[in-house]
């Protein structure tokens, strides 16, 4: 295996500077919720008391949740406690049932007014988000934070959730279905040769400078390499680098995978196409290997990663998973 190459230049802008940025690329807070997330510190689990049964009030079948990320309300409804939730954030869009829950705002600008008028037990976060944790705290409010930044951190979640939630034998039976399904996927992968994958996160058409892209240590990092692939960006400092187009030439990626969760219109993936064409000799634009994705369930660090890894499999290895058809 050749020696890795020189690790490229990474922006040192901070994660509260990408924010405003992220905003203006696309107009929506979509990207915000289901990547930032990620690099934000992390905390402890659990934050408040660490006996639900004891300080809620009738108990845990009457308890009422707030899940303040899509990927805690797929976690949650996965857990089978939907009944339960009363609220949940702006961009929470699955199970469908999800959808007819109140909504509370997004998770960096939720609103403290619907939160007091649901009257929760108990809100559920993402990650460390300091001015959700002292509302909560001013207004008596149970917080439980739980860290979803990597594929272990997932896996743990849905335990921790299942444990404080009086759903542990679910949660295990959860844990055990997608790390089956994984195995699954790295088995069938497996002594393939891996591809050299480039994954952006961030790309407006006429533009391909300061491409976002997802580094060592994240949930999608983790399934590339499960997946069967090697994410060319794997030794970079930070968890979301900002690449330039020098960077990608020298790495010169086999496979160009774009996760666009504000959609993706024919004409978008028209000029997509046209700006990877100015970089002929990358061998993922030489033989064709570009592909555009929009679903959104793969920027959600949920469940739904089973669905999230065939995909990206699909991509990698299609001689395997010829059974699919991507664009």
């Amino acid at each position: 295996m050749p020696e890795r190459q020189k690790k490229t230049r990474t922006s040192s802008r901070s994660a509260a500077g990408i924010f405003p940025v992220l905003t203006a690329l696309f107009g929506l807070g979509l990207v915000l919720s289901y990547i930032f997330l990620f690099i934000t510190q992390k905390r402890p689990a659990f934050s408040g008391t660490d006996n639900i049964h004891e300080e809620i009030t009738g108990g845990i079948k009457d308890i009422r949740l707030i899940c303040a990320s899509p990927a805690v309300t797929e976690i949650v409804f996965a857990l089978g406690l939907g009944d339960n939730v009363v609220g949940v954030s702006q961009f929470s869009t699955y199970p469908p049932e999800a959808r007819k829950k109140a909504r509370i705002g997004g998770l960096f600008n939720p609103s403290r007014e619907r939160i007091i008028a649901l009257n929760p037990d108990l809100v559920i976060s993402q990650g460390e988000h300091a001015a959700l944790s002292d509302f909560c705290r001013e207004k008596g409010i149970q917080l439980l934070s739980v860290p979803l930044d990597s594929l272990e951190d997932i896996k743990t979640a849905v335990r921790t959730l299942g444990k404080k939630l009086g759903a542990g034998e679910k949660a295990a039976e959860l844990v055990q279905s997608m790390e089956k399904e994984i195995e699954a996927v790295k088995e069938a992968t497996r002594g393939k040769g891996r591809k050299k994958v480039f994954l952006t996160l961030s790309h407006l058409p006429g533009d391909l400078t300061g491409i976002l892209t997802t580094g060592p240590g994240t949930f999608l990092d983790k399934l590339i390499q499960m997946a069967g692939g090697e994410n060319i960006f794997a030794d970079t400092a930070i968890a979301y680098p900002r690449i330039s187009k020098e960077s990608l030439l020298v790495r010169s990626p086999e496979v160009i995978i774009e996760i666009l969760a504000q959609g993706l219109t024919p004409r978008n993936k028209q000029l997509l196409l046209k700006d990877w064409k100015r970089l002929p000799t990358l061998p993922a634009v030489r033989e064709g290997k570009i592909h555009f994705l929009s679903e959104t369930y793969l920027l959600i660090p949920g469940p739904r990663i089973t669905q999230t890894i065939k995909r990206l499999a699909g991509i990698i290895h299609p001689e395997v998973f010829n059974d699919h058809k991507y664009p």
